[in-house]
């Protein structure tokens, strides 16, 4: 028997569900040793399906692992930088939660790393929140104070980054899903982040392909329905497929106001789904395109392309569907598609094995996952929003 392949230890922060530690771990170049998030039931589907790994915790307060790190993968919360949201960025303690992955690449100083956000980070706070925010990555330590125990190269790392705005539908996700991917690579590699390659640009998978040629057992996990009061319905009936609240006249009785295009929207079958979102509500909650009702959960999976074998937990407690409903949307929504972050993550692999940087052997990988001990005396960034020093350090 042909032993396995060697592949990179990653560690994980604001893992949530694991939609990016699933999509690492396919890819066959990463496997996931430790991760944190302080959401309980994205915490108890991430244990179900991937592993008992994961820390549910505030990370503001949880000291870094003492693990082997290669490859550490990012998704801080994107609400305040979203142009849907107030924009906030750094104005909010959410905003600077940036400065947690700084403490974790100053302490870990792994090969490379992967940050997922919305693009929005890029104009959020007139420039100010990604200027800061790629200083932060580039120079790491200069975002912590003091000195964190066993840094394995020395103090002042530094990456070579890159920041690429991408559709999740060219990386096969059947969903148009911009993200920001940030790229980096330890500088003393000497190689440069990947280009993020985009294999379905042109070509896209469509709802069709995630819906309707292999359709859904009624008793799939996930996959609940008859939620909607009889005036939706019924407003869903007057909506063809890819349209929204605006074919209603305004005179209809069952009209509607909103200020995006998501109201009301109903998916179509020819093309990827519009974004997935972890909110409802307000017709806000994706339609389908053949009945006149909301995406079930286990739909809602199948265009974030996770496999239907991945059982999203809502606790016992809660009898009620519609009760349940929602933790589990949420839990999606805020998820990285495991097929992008497959295919990124094998590429930045790839980068890494060019550049010489070794692989773990399998028995390294479960030692560092049954390891986890803390390293108690690494000092904290503060989460303000961003003081005049910071501005002036980085030219603002």
């Amino acid at each position: 028997m042909a032993p396995r392949p060697k592949r990179y230890a990653a560690v994980s922060l604001f893992s949530g569900c694991g939609g990016m530690d699933l999509g690492a771990e396919q890819s066959g170049r990463a496997r996931v040793v430790w991760a944190i998030d302080n959401e309980h039931w994205a915490v108890e589907t991430y244990r179900r399906n991937i592993g008992k790994h994961i820390v549910e915790g505030d990370i503001t307060e949880t000291p870094v692992p003492d693990v082997p790190c290669d490859i550490l993968l990012a998704g801080p919360p994107c609400q305040d930088y979203s142009t849907l949201w107030n924009h906030d960025g750094l104005m909010t303690a959410r905003g600077n939660l940036f400065r947690q992955v700084a403490r974790y690449l100053d302490a870990l100083q792994p090969a490379a790393f992967l940050l997922e956000n919305v693009p929005g980070l890029l104009s959020a706070n007139r420039g100010v929140a990604w200027t800061l925010v790629r200083h932060a990555l580039k120079s790491p330590s200069s975002f912590v104070d003091g000195a964190p125990m066993n840094r394995p190269y020395g103090r002042g790392v530094h990456y070579d980054i890159s920041a690429q705005v991408v559709d999740m539908a060219d990386l096969g996700v059947p969903q148009n899903r911009e993200r920001l991917i940030v790229l980096g690579v330890r500088r003393d590699l000497g190689v440069r982040p990947p280009i993020i390659p985009t294999p379905f640009q042109g070509s896209p998978r469509t709802v069709r392909d995630a819906l309707d040629r292999h359709p859904l057992p009624d008793d799939a996990p996930n996959h609940e329905r008859g939620q909607d009061s009889r005036d939706v319905v019924e407003r869903l009936k007057l909506i063809p497929p890819g349209s929204n609240f605006e074919v209603i006249p305004a005179d209809h009785p069952l009209a509607v106001k909103g200020l995006i295009s998501h109201v009301y929207r109903r998916v179509d079958p020819d093309k990827p789904s519009y974004t997935i979102i972890a909110g409802g509500g307000g017709g806000t909650h994706g339609y389908h395109h053949i009945e006149p009702r909301r995406l079930s959960n286990r739909e809602k999976a199948r265009l974030q392309g996770f496999p239907d074998d991945f059982v999203f937990e809502f606790g016992k407690d809660l009898r009620d569907a519609r009760s349940a409903y929602p933790r589990v949307r949420r839990q999606i929504g805020n998820a990285v598609p495991p097929p992008a972050a497959e295919l990124i993550v094998g590429a930045l692999a790839q980068v890494l094995e060019t550049a010489g940087a070794p692989a773990r052997s399998g028995a390294e990988l479960l030692a560092g996952r049954r390891g986890q001990r803390q390293l108690v005396s690494v000092p904290r960034p503060v989460l303000g929003a961003a003081s005049s020093e910071e501005r002036a350090a980085v030219g603002q």
